[in-house]
């Protein structure tokens, strides 16, 4: 009991920080269980995105848009931009292009890849609207010496004359924290009717 009272403030700093890890993890699981009932609509292109309430939009343009949270010091950013391209435009090579431009090498046991389009979009018509899709998705290293998470959307119908490139860009720890809420976005984005 000596070694209690004897530290007492020791004890209390303890616990405080405990407290705040416990609240943290809690204002996470609660982000998790509203992000459908706060997300709003956001238009970009053909796409009609569910975009989660405590991501501000930091850079718009007719053909790109970012955001970012501005409520923490996160290092991470969602950006969406669609490419002019014709048809026969191979998205693999774009793929190729896109990860050799951000100087990225992919950890070979913690990458995860995808083309299916019924696994990486719920809704049937989205499915459906888009034939070609790629999603690479892990930890790499960028530029040799940086740490990162990395989450690569590909995809486009071949109609629009032209592709998507979404990507989550973070430090590997803050990719486990907004990287759900973005591969969720991208799941339940819709077609917009014009």
């Amino acid at each position: 009991m000596d070694y209690i009272s004897g530290h007492l403030t020791d004890w209390l700093i303890l616990l405080f920080l405990l407290g705040f890890a416990v609240y943290t993890l809690w204002i996470i699981r609660q982000e998790s269980t509203t992000f459908l009932e706060d997300s709003y609509e956001v238009a970009f292109q053909h796409l009609s995105l569910p975009i989660p309430n405590w991501w501000s939009i930091t850079r718009q343009e007719n053909q790109l848009i970012e955001f970012q949270r501005t409520d923490t010091r996160y290092d991470w950013y969602a950006r969406f931009e669609f490419f002019p391209a014709p048809p026969e435009t191979v998205l693999t090579d774009v793929l190729a292009q896109k990860i050799e431009s951000e100087e990225l090498d992919y950890d070979k046991d913690d990458v995860s890849i995808e083309t299916d389009s019924r696994v990486l979009f719920r809704d049937p018509a989205t499915q459906a609207y888009f034939s070609e899709v790629i999603r690479v998705e892990g930890k790499a290293s960028q530029r040799i010496e940086e740490r990162t998470y990395f989450d690569l959307f590909l995809f486009r119908n071949k109609k629009e004359n032209g592709y998507y490139i979404c990507e989550s860009r973070s430090s590997v720890l803050n990719g486990l924290v907004e990287g759900p809420f973005f591969e969720e976005c991208l799941s339940l984005m819709k077609i917009k009717n014009d």
